[in-house]
């Protein structure tokens, strides 16, 4: 491999290990952002073997976060497999999941697996309201109570749970209830993130975002939780006042690029389809390139920071989600600068 090939910066992977996309998921969230994927492939389970050239291919790979296909509950065995083929390989591995199946799924998935070889398990709870949950996720079959006990045998086992919600308006007071009861579990990392504007693109359904005057209510709520009770909570600031839009300018280095050294990855039925910058492949295709036989496109821009914010289909579609009348990034007389949900910034906000 060419010593200058930016697959040699690749420290972290987020793996799809196939293509059921949403019609074949245990859930069926109605933002759900895998609802094209599945209808662009064959229904495809990935394989040991192309776990195997995905190490070969990134030398200095340090984490795996294995999705599933999409949830780890879809093909749990797979994932536990692929896990510790990585962990052989000298990598930490992290999972995510709707936490459908409870404990069933986390046990088969941790499996034979020490607690030390897992960064995280990340459970993508929305609300601690079961009902408003089942309707987020699509399905009467999942349930908190199932989720929760799954969450405690991770903790018992020593393996760090974080806690990923995503905020819509139907769950937009949900925050506080949800740092409060698993805080009081012991868990200390939450991750929020804004419904993905893509996800609605095109589809009829009743989901609104949050407003720009209550999203900043949010971030500031979460930012003196996350003092006052020593808690590592991060949730994208999404509007930037002027001191923070001018950091922004300078560095803007978004999370789906950063820096060249995360990847994302697709095990398909022809071939692993990576990018550095997921939303961007969406509008631009060709940001998206075959692992085994292509070296990544470079991002023509200084620093290689990402393009997306000017070229991305969150640029193109966030004006119809969230309203584009100046008057709403105006609060207390000051503007505030619409930016990328992925930018992540060294303004402290949580």
């Amino acid at each position: 491999m060419d010593k200058n090939s930016l697959l040699n910066n690749a420290q972290e992977l987020t793996l799809y290990t196939g293509t059921y996309g949403r019609k074949r998921c245990t859930c069926s969230c109605i933002g759900c952002t895998q609802e094209s994927y599945g209808k662009k492939h064959k229904d495809y389970q990935g394989n040991i073997t192309q776990i195997k050239t995905i190490i070969e291919k990134l030398p200095n790979l340090k984490n795996a976060y294995i999705l599933g296909n999409p949830d780890v509950s879809v093909d749990t065995k797979f994932c536990n497999e692929a896990a510790k083929e990585f962990i052989k390989s000298g990598k930490k591995v992290m999972f995510s999941t709707s936490g459908y199946n409870g404990l069933e799924v986390v046990k088969k998935l941790t499996e034979g697996i020490d607690a030390k070889d897992i960064n995280y398990i990340s459970y993508s709870v929305d609300t601690i309201d079961n009902e408003k949950l089942q309707y987020l996720k699509g399905t009467k079959n999942i349930n908190l109570d199932e989720i929760n006990k799954a969450i405690k045998y991770c903790l018992d086992k020593n393996i760090v749970v974080k806690i990923q919600p995503t905020v819509w308006k139907i769950n937009q007071d949900d925050y506080k209830d949800i740092i409060n009861y698993y805080s009081k579990l012991g868990i200390k990392w939450f991750t929020f993130h804004a419904g993905s504007f893509e996800s609605l693109q095109g589809r009829d359904i009743k989901l609104e975002h949050v407003t720009p005057r209550k999203w900043v209510k949010i971030v500031n709520d979460i930012n003196k939780i996350a003092i006052r009770n020593d808690l590592k909570i991060k949730i994208p600031k999404i509007f930037l006042d002027n001191k923070e839009y001018d950091v922004y300018k300078t560095e803007n280095k978004v999370y789906c690029q950063n820096g060249g050294k995360g990847l994302q990855i697709w095990m398909q039925e022809d071939g692993l389809k990576a990018t550095f910058c997921p939303v961007l492949s969406e509008l631009v295709p060709s940001f998206t390139f075959d692992l085994e036989k292509e070296e990544p496109k470079i991002l023509n821009s200084k620093n290689n920071n990402c393009l997306a914010c000017s070229k991305c289909l969150d640029n193109k579609v966030k004006n119809s989600s969230i309203g584009k009348n100046g008057k709403e990034f105006l609060i207390d007389k000051e503007v505030l600068h619409n930016v990328c949900r992925y930018y992540s910034s060294k303004v402290k906000y949580g």
